[in-house]
């Protein structure tokens, strides 16, 4: 199984719009980036948990398919 937190995903930057890269743990955990483009620093927020639930959410419909496979095979 894969880890959903260390998915890499695009955002822009707020003040430049450049688009760059952060991984998914960061927005998650609503922490602070910086634009490589014009150095700003960006405090990523998750106002409505939407990044945290859809992780969770994900994870718990992989840890099922698993679990049918599984069986499957049995």
């Amino acid at each position: 199984m894969f880890d959903l937190d260390e998915i890499w995903i695009d955002v822009n930057c707020p003040k430049c719009n450049y688009l760059f890269e952060i991984q998914m743990i960061d927005a998650r955990l609503e922490k602070k980036v910086y634009c490589p483009n014009c150095k700003i620093t960006i405090k990523l927020q998750d106002k409505d948990a939407s990044v945290h639930t859809s992780v969770k959410d994900i994870n718990n419909a992989l840890q099922e398919l698993n679990k049918s496979l599984n069986n499957l095979f049995k």
